[in-house]
C-alpha cells in the first residue's frame, strides 16, 4: 500500500496543474485565447465569452472525474504490477482527456471567427526591427552562472568514486550531465526569434526580454535542482525512505518554482498585450493545428516557441518534427506495457540450482552465476538481514540487483523475501545473497558445503 501511495502521490498533482494551465489559456494573451487569435473587440464578444466559459466548465468536470478515478484505482486491492498498469493507463488519460475540451473549444472559436468575418480582415505580416529585442541590457549573461551548480553536482560523483562505489558514482554522473544539458538549452534560448505581436517594436523587445529572462531562470534553477539532487542521493543511498522523501520535497519545490515562473510570464504577457489587436496584429492560426501543434512547411526551424507562456514545441512539417511527435505518442501509448512487464516479474519464480561448475540464481530474464571455484564460504541464514536497494528490483515477490547491508556490505541479491532460508555466499570478487522461491536453499546449502569441503555429493537442484 505504501508503494501505491508513493506512486500516486508523485503524480496526482498533475491533474490540478493541468487544470490551471489549460484554464489560463482562456485568458487573452497576445490576442490569443485557447489557440485562436482575435481582434480587440473579440475579447468582449458575448459568443466568444460564452464558448470560453463552457470550455472552463467542461475542463473542470473532466479533471474532477480524473481525480475521482484516481481515488478508486488507489483503493483497489491488487498487487503492485496491476496497480502500476492501471496507474499508467490513468496517466495516459490525464494527458489526453483534458485536451479534449481545449480542442473542441478551439474548433468552435475558429468557426465563430470565420462566421464573424475576423479570419482575414486584419491579417497582416508584421515586420519588426529585431534589433529592438537585443538591446545592451539584454546581452547574454556569463555562462559562469552554471559553473557553480556544475561543480556542486560533480563533487558527490568524486566522493562516491573515491569510496570505491563505482555504480553509485555512475548513477550520480547523470546529474552533472543534466547541468551541462541545461546550459546548452539556456544558450539555445538566446537564438530564438523575437516575440512579435504587432508593429510595436518596443512591445516586441519587452516580450522577447521577458521570455529570455524566464528561460534563463528556468534552466539555471534546473541546474541547481540537479546539484541538490546529487547531494540528496549521495547522503541517502543507505536510507532509501529518507532519500525518497527528500527527493519528493526537492521535486515539489522545483515544480512549484517552475509553475510560478510560467504563470508569472503569462500574466506579464497578458498585461503587456492588453491593448494590442486594435490595428495591425500577427495572426498565425493557420499554422497551429487545434491551437496546439505547429505545422509550417515554410519555416526551416525544428524547435519553435509556443505562442504564449514559456513552453516550446516542434515544427511537425519538418521530418524530425514528425519523428519526435510519433515517438512521443508511441511512448505514451506503450507506457502501460511497463506495468504488464512488472506483472510478469511478480509472477516469475526465483530459482536456485547447483550444477557441476556453478551455483545459479535466476529470476525471469536475470541470471546470476557464481563459479564454484570462486566461492570462499557459504552461510545459511534463517532470517533475512536488513538490506537496502542500490540498483535493481524490490517487490513483494522478488529482490534482485545491487543492494547494501550494514553487516555484510555491498551485495548482489536474487531471492524471494517471503521464502527462506537464504544463502550468503562469499566469493572471490563479490558477496551474494540468494534464495529459492520453493524454500530449497537448505538442500543446496548441504550439497554446496560438501563440495567446498572436498566431499563427494550429487548435484542438487531446486525450482
Amino acid at each position: 500500500m505504501i508503494a501505491k501511495l508513493i506512486l500516486w502521490g508523485s503524480t496526482i498533482w498533475l491533474v490540478p496543474l493541468m487544470y490551471f494551465f489549460l484554464k489560463n489559456e482562456a485568458n487573452f494573451k497576445k490576442n490569443i485565447a485557447v489557440g485562436v487569435t482575435f481582434p480587440c473587440e473579440g475579447r468582449t464578444h458575448p459568443e466568444v465569452l460564452d464558448l470560453l466559459a463552457r470550455f472552463k466548465k467542461e475542463l473542470g468536470r473532466t479533471c474532477l472525474a480524473l481525480l475521482a478515478l484516481a481515488a478508486v484505482l488507489l483503493l483497489l486491492p491488487v498487487s503492485f504490477g496491476p496497480a502500476l498498469t492501471l496507474f499508467l493507463v490513468w496517466t495516459d488519460l490525464c494527458v489526453v482527456l483534458p485536451v479534449v475540451p481545449y480542442v473542441r473549444c478551439n474548433k468552435a472559436l475558429k468557426a465563430l471567427k470565420r462566421e464573424l468575418g475576423w479570419e482575414n480582415r486584419r491579417r497582416q505580416t508584421v515586420v519588426a526591427d529585431l534589433r529592438a529585442a537585443a538591446r545592451p541590457e539584454d546581452k547574454k549573461p556569463s555562462a559562469r552562472a552554471f559553473a557553480l551548480p556544475l561543480v556542486a553536482s560533480v563533487l558527490p560523483v568524486w566522493w562516491a568514486l573515491g569510496r570505491g562505489e563505482s555504480l553509485e558514482g555512475l548513477i550520480l554522473l547523470l546529474n552533472p550531465g543534466c547541468v551541462a544539458l541545461f546550459w546548452l538549452c539556456w544558450r539555445f534560448a538566446f537564438r530564438r526569434k523575437a516575440e512579435v505581436v504587432d508593429e510595436n517594436e518596443d512591445l516586441t523587445a519587452a516580450l522577447t526580454r521577458l521570455r529570455r529572462r524566464a528561460w534563463r531562470r528556468c534552466w539555471l534553477w534546473g541546474a541547481w535542482f540537479m546539484a541538490l539532487l546529487s547531494w540528496a542521493m549521495l547522503l541517502t543511498f543507505d536510507h532509501p525512505l529518507a532519500g525518497l522523501i527528500l527527493m519528493f520535497v526537492l521535486s515539489a519545490a522545483m515544480v512549484a518554482a517552475m509553475a510560478g515562473l510560467e504563470f508569472r510570464l503569462r500574466k506579464l504577457q497578458e498585461r503587456l498585450t492588453a491593448g494590442s489587436g486594435r490595428d495591425y496584429y500577427v495572426d498565425e492560426d493557420d499554422k497551429w493545428l487545434w491551437g496546439m501543434f505547429y505545422y509550417d512547411p515554410n519555416d526551416s526551424h525544428l524547435i519553435i516557441n509556443a505562442r504564449v507562456g514559456l513552453n516550446t514545441t516542434v515544427n511537425m512539417a519538418r521530418p524530425a518534427g514528425k519523428v519526435i511527435m510519433l515517438l512521443t505518442a508511441a511512448m505514451l501509448l506503450l507506457m502501460p506495457l511497463a506495468g504488464v512487464w512488472i506483472m510478469g516479474e511478480e509472477r516469475a519464480p526465483v530459482t536456485l540450482a547447483l550444477t557441476d561448475t556453478a551455483l545459479v540464481a535466476a529470476h525471469a530474464s536475470s541470471r546470476y552465476q557464481i563459479p564454484l571455484t570462486e566461492i570462499d564460504a557459504v552461510e545459511l541464514l534463517e532470517a533475512l538481514p536488513d538490506i537496502r536497494r542500490v540498483a535493481g528490483t524490490a517487490m513483494d515477490t522478488v529482490d534482485k540487483g545491487r543492494w547494501r547491508c550494514e553487516e555484510y556490505g555491498p551485495l548482489t541479491v536474487c531471492l524471494d523475501p517471503r521464502t527462506g532460508p537464504w544463502l550468503l555466499i562469499q566469493a572471490k570478487d563479490a558477496t551474494y545473497l540468494v534464495g529459492s522461491g520453493d524454500g530449497g536453499a537448505g538442500g543446496i546449502y548441504t550439497a554446496l558445503s560438501a563440495r567446498l569441503a572436498g566431499q563427494t555429493a550429487p548435484a542438487a537442484q531446486s525450482g
